[in-house]
């Protein structure tokens, strides 16, 4: 995948026990009478509520519920929210992943944090590889008042790498124009704008910037390889550009000193 992500790290809330799916028995103080036994369902991901109740990862409004019986702090609960939507969208568990951003949504009200959790929505969806939804879930975001940061950044940088698999090109340039407006130095828009006008055919220009990305980050390989692809599918445009060759020399020497070797010499 290729477009923008930002790891926010959250925490579980100690009131809720992790449990593994496995075939084991447990001694569960549930009370203050005693002590139950119990044995987890195979291939169980969920937590033990304070009472004893196994929840599972995927049950969100059971989830929520525990989280409002024990305690009324909004943030508190946003931020579990954030740390179980996290662990879904690691596990593969998507349609709960998206309900806990849900959640959030409605629980939070300033504009920039509702923004970061529509981004983290779509960046679910993209792992899904579900770019429509992705793209919707986006649109949601430009209804808000923007701000030049990393959110909008990414906001702006994750839907043009959407609409350029959805070949939606003209888009894409519109959105990627407005992340590197934010932030010149990123190299992601750069490379998805890059995408954008080589969709259009506009190829020399794809090259520039193409360049631009490699020289932004020259740890990342992936402009690097589609700058050599355009090249390989339209040779001519070493000779429409003069000073292409010279710049392709230029980023293998930037790739080099970052890994140590290029693909192509």
């Amino acid at each position: 995948m290729e477009a923008g992500q930002i790891h926010i790290p959250r925490s579980i809330p100690t009131s809720l026990h992790r449990l593994n799916g496995r075939k084991i028995k447990l001694d569960l103080k549930i009370n203050e009478c005693g002590v139950t036994c119990m044995i987890l369902p195979i291939n169980f991901e969920g937590f033990i509520a304070p009472e004893g109740e196994l929840v599972s990862i995927e049950d969100v409004d059971r989830i929520l519920s525990v989280l409002t019986k024990h305690t009324e702090n909004i943030h508190e609960i946003v931020q579990s929210l954030w740390a179980f939507a996290g662990e879904c969208s690691q596990a593969g568990y998507f349609n709960a992943a998206i309900g806990y951003y849900e959640k959030i949504f409605l629980l939070v009200d300033k504009p920039g944090e509702k923004a970061e959790c529509l981004l983290a929505m779509g960046q679910v969806w993209e792992r899904a590889g579900d770019y429509q939804s992705a793209l919707d879930v986006y649109s949601r975001a430009f209804e808000l008042p923007q701000k030049p940061d990393i959110v909008w950044y990414f906001l702006h940088n994750n839907s043009a790498f959407c609409q350029n698999l959805e070949g939606r090109h003209q888009e894409a340039e519109v959105h990627c124009r407005a992340a590197i407006e934010i932030d010149p130095d990123r190299f992601n828009a750069r490379k998805n704008l890059a995408l954008a006008v080589q969709g259009m055919g506009r190829y020399a220009e794809a090259a520039k910037s193409f360049v631009d990305a490699i020289m932004a980050c020259p740890g990342d390989h992936r402009a690097l390889g589609h700058l050599e692809d355009l090249i390989a599918a339209y040779p001519d445009i070493l000779e429409q550009e003069p000073g292409l060759l010279e710049q392709l020399r230029k980023c293998y020497a930037a790739v080099k000193s970052i890994r140590g070797k290029t693909r192509i010499q």
